[in-house]
């Protein structure tokens, strides 16, 4: 079970070397953007047109998403829909001007991890980055109910998927990450109807 943590921090701390992806149409705010969060020690990578934010995501692991609402093509509010409905839980913060309490909200419901007003503090900026490429490795799990062995098997179901996803699906590593022999694992799969 100690691996199995360490495993978790050492994956938490991957993230947060991730990259961010700022998506904005202005190159001198994507240019203040990225200097700050070179200073905070991320890498950043600038997409420019709002429709090839996706293709972005494809090619490239991200901790994070900036995000610009007001952009030619396609507004912020349909991109921060395509990112998450292929990628629900790479955070998205909304960086944007139109960040006043009802558009806050309605950002909220769309998927954003949070909403960062422009012009803003490189403070601010840096500590929403922070908590999302932090937070980009927390499974959230509902139980669905009371039972305690349903509810054990949901959670190994979740965990033992991650260990899988983290060591590109090779069951000798994901055991290994784990703390658990590869047959424990194998008789977990067959137990959990994990098929890949």
């Amino acid at each position: 079970m100690i691996r199995f943590f360490y495993f978790l921090q050492k994956t938490i701390i991957d993230n947060m070397t991730k990259p961010v992806l700022i998506v904005d149409d202005d190159e001198g705010v994507a240019d203040t953007v990225r200097q700050v969060l070179e200073h905070a020690g991320y890498a950043s990578d600038h997409c420019q047109e709002s429709p090839k934010a996706v293709s972005f995501l494809e090619r490239k692991s991200y901790g994070c998403v900036l995000l610009d609402i007001r952009m030619p093509k396609m507004e912020g509010t349909e991109v921060i829909q395509l990112i998450k409905k292929k990628y629900p839980d790479l955070p998205v913060i909304i960086v944007s001007a139109f960040a006043d309490g009802p558009d806050s909200t309605y950002y909220s419901s769309l998927g954003a991890f949070d909403v960062v007003a422009k012009p803003f503090s490189n403070e601010v900026l840096v500590r929403a980055v922070n908590r999302a490429a932090g937070d980009s490795d927390v499974t959230r799990l509902t139980l669905t109910g009371l039972n305690l062995d349903e509810a054990r098997d949901q959670i190994y179901r979740k965990l033992i998927v991650k260990a899988l996803n983290h060591c590109s699906w090779n069951q000798q590593k994901a055991a290994e990450v784990l703390g658990i022999s590869r047959y424990a694992l194998n008789r977990w799969l067959r137990k959990l109807e994990i098929k890949f």
